[in-house]
């Protein structure tokens, strides 16, 4: 698995400080469908492969750093556990074919994490929604033939789904510091109407089941993290040995050696912590464990692109550096899926609850 994610990651390079377009990564998807990526880990009369969480898991770490938190699969879970027949038979064929492009709408500029900040609502106005608000740092965002987006009702947190082509939908390109293939875009919601079908399961219950993607997410992203991690150490490696200081390779240094081990031990201990969490999504601990994994991956993708950025000096200023690259990529895996100090209280939180007299 990891293989083949490989070769098509090599087959289709970023394009140079632009995203792809809706024909590239419809061109990506088409080649990934055979792999079962597109359809994640749906079971064959879903429409899947049956894969199991370590083998998409291995699906997606392939395709790190190249293709870094490429998406078009979490809509498709999505659908399998909470639409309708109708909407499945609407929507997921395209999906999962690659003409289909999905993105998750939840992320607000003033509300972040805290969801009970949130400002898009959906008016119920006879047989239809009324959505109005805006998101911001939407995946694909630019190219989504699909959107889910999280707004608030009268009876709470509720899922729409939204086609790519709804009047009043505006798209707005953001542009990141990394993952610039990705397309990131600011949504906004002006008068968007939604019949009644394409609400995404019963008001008010936008948040159910959103823990349980909580593992799967932050697994894929401490192991593309971690790939990250690795392309770094892999300059740094090629650099020490080619780099001659005081008549002698940078690579015989033993500050040199001691740095290079130790990242690459840490990448070994979280990448192994991430395929147990794979192998083990539905475990009473997943959501901890992935958790840690995402924190520790965030920091190790940000502390091995600034040391091999320390190694190599001014050999890596030059904005075309593959290590610029990389480091733009570092720090936003070290946000996306929750920052470091978000997960490692989650993971605090889990391992110390609250007592009677906390309470």
């Amino acid at each position: 698995m990891l293989e083949r994610a490989q070769a098509i990651a090599a087959a289709h390079p970023r394009p140079p400080d632009r995203p792809f377009d809706a024909s590239e990564l419809r061109a990506i998807f088409r080649a990934l469908a055979p792999t079962g990526y597109l359809a994640s880990t749906l079971p064959g009369e879903a429409g899947g492969l049956g894969l199991t969480g370590l083998e998409f898991s291995a699906l997606c770490e392939g395709l790190a750093p190249q293709l870094t938190l490429l998406g078009n699969h979490s809509v498709q879970r999505y659908l399998h556990q909470f639409a309708s027949d109708p909407q499945r038979q609407r929507f997921l064929p395209a999906l999962l074919e690659g003409e289909g492009i999905g993105a998750i709408s939840m992320t607000e500029a003033r509300a972040g994490s805290d969801l009970e900040r949130m400002t898009t609502t959906a008016r119920r106005v006879g047989k239809a929604y009324v959505i109005d608000g805006e998101k911001t740092w939407v995946t694909h965002g630019l190219d989504a033939t699909l959107i889910v987006v999280l707004a608030r009702t009268e009876t709470g947190l509720t899922r729409f789904l939204v086609p790519g082509d709804t009047p009043g939908l505006e798209r707005e390109a953001l542009d990141p510091v990394g993952l610039k293939h990705l397309g990131f875009a600011r949504l906004t919601f002006r008068g968007c109407e939604l019949p009644v079908e394409l609400r995404f399961g019963e008001e008010g219950d936008g948040l159910k089941g959103a823990k349980a993607a909580f593992p799967i997410a932050r697994v894929l992203a401490a192991l593309q993290a971690v790939r990250i991690a690795r392309a770094a150490l892999a300059i740094a490696r090629d650099y020490a040995r080619e780099r001659i200081a005081v008549r002698t390779p940078l690579a015989t240094s033993s500050l040199v050696q001691q740095g290079l081990g130790q990242l690459s031990a840490r990448c070994e201990a979280v990448r192994l912590l991430s395929l147990r969490v794979a192998s083990e999504l539905q475990a009473d601990d997943a959501v901890a464990n992935a958790s840690a994994a995402k924190a520790l991956a965030g920091e190790l993708a940000l502390d091995a692109c600034r040391w091999t950025e320390d190694l190599l000096g001014s050999a890596s200023l030059h904005a075309s550096h593959a290590l610029a690259s990389l480091s733009g990529d570092a720090r936003m895996m070290a946000v996306v899926d929750g920052t470091s100090v978000l997960n490692h209280l989650i993971v605090g939180r889990r391992m110390l609850p609250p007592t009677r007299s906390d309470a």
